[in-house]
């Protein structure tokens, strides 16, 4: 898919028109191949203040409906969420390429490569679906007669990279106004009587 392509598909003119939860949701889900090249185009041109934002209202919602019990996958997207957020606040130079990075990563697992096995409990027929078609069944059966069990234990081989990302770099710490540089005696750690 070309950056035009996606631009017509969430209906924007620019990236920097890419402001609502809904387009953001089109785009995480978009159940066709976006290439890497064509997110780092987006990202690149999405305004700074408005991504974090995005992600962390994306991730919010999808985090509610996992299933009561699924400690282990709400924890593992609550983790993916965090370094999501903490790279699309990033303002460092390469920043854009490396959210974009995890951002293909992130999706790729989760509309395509993760397994969860879900049985029909009308027929016993099982089925392995990604993550994504799993919770949005889960989240559909409250309004139809269908009823699923689901295994979400293969789906939470996702591997996180850890990065760096230093505090001055993140808009959400500002300019560092609020910190003179001093601490309080009071509150030093070490002993020395």
């Amino acid at each position: 898919m070309e950056h035009d392509e996606l631009l017509t598909l969430l209906d924007i003119d620019s990236a920097a028109e890419l402001v609502y939860f809904e387009q953001f949701a089109e785009l995480m889900e978009h159940d066709n191949d976006i290439p890497y090249e064509t997110l780092i185009l987006l990202v690149e041109g999405m305004d700074p203040e408005v991504l974090p934002e995005l992600v962390e209202g994306y991730f919010e919602d999808v985090m509610k409906f996992v299933p009561d019990g699924e400690s282990d996958l709400y924890t593992l997207l609550q983790n993916i969420a965090t370094t999501l957020s903490t790279l699309s606040a990033a303002s460092e130079e390469d920043s854009a390429r490396v959210f974009a990075e995890e951002l293909y990563k992130f999706r790729s697992w989760y509309l395509f490569e993760s397994s969860v096995l879900i049985k029909d409990l009308a027929d016993d027929s099982e089925r392995e679906i990604p993550l994504m078609e799993a919770l949005t069944s889960y989240r559909a059966q409250n309004f139809t007669d269908e009823d699923y069990l689901f295994d979400f234990s293969d789906a939470l081989d996702y591997s996180l990279d850890e990065y760096i990302v230093s505090l001055a770099s993140l808009s959400d710490f500002g300019d560092g106004d609020d910190y003179d540089g001093s601490y309080d005696d009071e509150d030093d750690m070490g002993d020395d009587d």
